[in-house]
């Protein structure tokens, strides 16, 4: 089954992405590094944020993909926005934040530093400019940029209207959903966050924890190299995660994610669901870069082969 051909059960499908658009610093070192030392490093500037690079990520295979985010400032380079979906301005403060990735040579993330402040101060976003692309089916895609009330605000006021997905984003944010838990359709996040949120020494107890505030919940967690772990209608699914050479691991968990989200609206078999988002996600972490749709496929349905799913009983 070819990836694409989940384009044809998007017509109706409308994705509504809010949260963090700023541009990412990607510092990649050289050589082996030495701490405490100078190190000769490549960098590159790109558009980034966990929202964001869901939102580019959907757009690939959906037009009905829109971004919602601060302004920039006036001065930005337009280039940034090349082939990149332009964020819908739902506040009035200007967006000065930024984040920095050093990785090792191997492309293997070191450090991220990350300054959020603005998205941290606003009390507000105007609803108004995303209810009017409201139509259809509605998926509202969430990352944590805002402050914990913000968050609680756009949940409270969206779940009752749209299906919430949410993007873990960060150990340092992720326990800002621990009281809309239940209001949470989906929930896309790596081990470091679930422990986080849930406060547990375990992935099963933090696993029931989160299905104990939500039975219905849908959750996929990645662990590195580890197999991801899917839980969709109660039953527990293991993806192993191919070998592969990384390039840049930046931006794959977003990879994972927003293949998790799109093909979880698309109905498809759950084995489908949890393998389309660990081939994707490993085509980030390669680096690869999407120009023919033909090659394309070629490369995910070879990555694809290597992932095997198991199936366990329900919980």
């Amino acid at each position: 089954m070819k990836i694409l051909s989940i384009n044809n059960k998007l017509k109706n499908m409308n994705y509504l992405c809010v949260g963090a658009c700023h541009i990412d610093n990607i510092l990649k070192i050289q050589k082996e590094y030495k701490l405490e030392r100078t190190n000769p490093v490549n960098s590159t500037l790109k558009l980034g944020g966990v929202v964001s690079n869901i939102a580019n990520n959907l757009k690939l295979f959906t037009k009905n993909t829109k971004l919602f985010s601060l302004p920039f400032e006036k001065n930005i380079n337009t280039k940034f926005f090349t082939n990149k979906i332009k964020p819908i301005e739902i506040s009035n403060s200007i967006n000065d934040s930024f984040y920095n990735a050093i990785l090792d040579k191997n492309g293997k993330l070191i450090i991220g530093l990350a300054s959020n402040s603005t998205y941290e101060k606003i009390k507000n976003i105007n609803f108004r400019k995303i209810n009017k692309f409201l139509k259809n089916e509605n998926y509202l895609i969430l990352d944590l940029c805002f402050n914990q009330n913000l968050i609680e605000k756009i949940i409270n006021y969206y779940y009752k209207k749209v299906k919430i997905y949410i993007a873990g984003t960060s150990i340092y944010k992720i326990h800002r959903i621990r009281k809309s838990l239940k209001f949470i359709d989906s929930l896309c996040l790596n081990e470091d966050e679930l422990l986080a949120l849930t406060k547990k020494n375990s992935l099963n107890s933090s696993i029931n924890y989160i299905i104990n505030k939500n039975k219905n919940i849908n959750l996929s967690i990645t662990r590195s190299n580890k197999p991801a772990i899917m839980i969709l209608k109660n039953n527990k699914y293991l993806g192993t995660i191919p070998k592969i050479q990384v390039k840049n691991e930046n931006g794959a968990g977003d990879a994972f994610a927003s293949m998790f989200f799109l093909t979880l609206s698309s109905k498809l078999h759950p084995s489908l669901i949890l393998s389309y988002s660990i081939a994707f996600g490993c085509l980030k972490a390669m680096d690869f870069q999407y120009k023919k749709t033909k090659y394309f496929n070629k490369e995910f349905n070879r990555i694809l082969k290597k992932v095997n799913i198991k199936k366990y009983e329900k919980q």
